[in-house]
């Protein structure tokens, strides 16, 4: 009897060990998640030119991650709808960082060709080549004004010109920009006429962005038909548990059913993976 008062101390000096241990690990975790987040947000946004508080989007984010499974839960009732759109919510913000960099990548390969036209064109008139890309960077916009308009600030801070399009290709992960330096750094270093082999590569460029469009509307119908194969067995299951949901339970709760989601998801990527080796082709 008399040890009784030692343990229940001992028992709640080790509850407020453990408490204390999962409060300060939340916290150390959460500042870390925060950190992070923010900082790869703000790299991201700024280097797409979009001058949006990183904050916000962290909060956002995390209202959106808790708000959303919880609402889904409440309309439908299903915890299986909850955790997918939970996950989904979580990855939101990299997948959306991935599609707005991919289409301004290729906005930029799109606009590039003009803006090389441009700056040939100025330097066959006699204007020397920050001239020329200052006279470019005033008359475009989008990705390729704001690219080359860094190098030119680059330029005026004292950083030599060869080095800001190194910069600039560090930058923007574009082949056709890789062709460009590589061509700018040759003709300044062993001479020639870099008016012309910018006209020669704006040329190059239209007839490779030109096969490129034929080649990706002769390749859609194969892309859709793996969009469509893809998201049918899960559109199926979906569909049936929600009218059978007892017999389907199982597929979720049981040994068996696990192991034939891991077969289906194995086959899944095995043919996600070969359809697109089949409709991508580079040029």
């Amino acid at each position: 009897m008399n040890s009784l008062p030692l343990i229940l101390i001992a028992v709640f000096v080790g509850s407020v060990a453990a408490a204390w241990l999962v409060i300060t690990t939340s916290i150390r975790l959460w500042k870390d998640y925060r950190q992070n987040f923010t900082a790869k947000a703000q790299e991201n946004l700024h280097n797409m030119f979009m001058f949006v508080d990183a904050r916000r989007v962290f909060v956002f984010n995390v209202v959106a991650i808790l708000v959303v499974p919880l609402a889904v839960y409440l309309l439908t009732g299903r915890i299986f709808y909850a955790v997918v759109l939970g996950i989904t919510v979580l990855c939101m913000p990299k997948l959306t960082y991935r599609y707005l960099q991919k289409r301004r990548l290729a906005q930029f390969d799109q606009q590039l060709p003009d803006g090389l036209t441009m700056i040939s064109g100025a330097m066959r008139a006699g204007a020397s080549m920050p001239m020329a890309i200052e006279g470019m960077v005033r008359e475009t916009e989008g990705p390729v004004s704001q690219e080359f308009s860094l190098v030119l600030r680059e330029q005026r801070m004292g950083v030599s010109l060869d080095e800001a399009f190194e910069n600039l290709g560090d930058r923007v992960a574009s082949q056709d920009l890789t062709l460009v330096v590589a061509a700018a750094r040759i003709a300044r270093d062993v001479g020639g006429n870099l008016s012309e082999i910018f006209d020669r590569l704006a040329d190059t460029l239209r007839q490779k962005a030109v096969m490129e469009g034929k080649i990706k509307s002769l390749t859609s119908q194969g892309v859709m038909q793996g969009w469509v194969v893809g998201l049918l067995p899960i559109g199926i299951i979906a569909v049936l548990y929600q009218m059978e949901p007892d017999a389907m339970r199982p597929l979720f709760t049981s040994i068996g059913g696990w192991a034939v989601l891991t077969v289906i998801g194995i086959m899944e990527l095995m043919g996600g993976f070969m359809i697109k080796k089949i409709v991508t082709i580079d040029i």
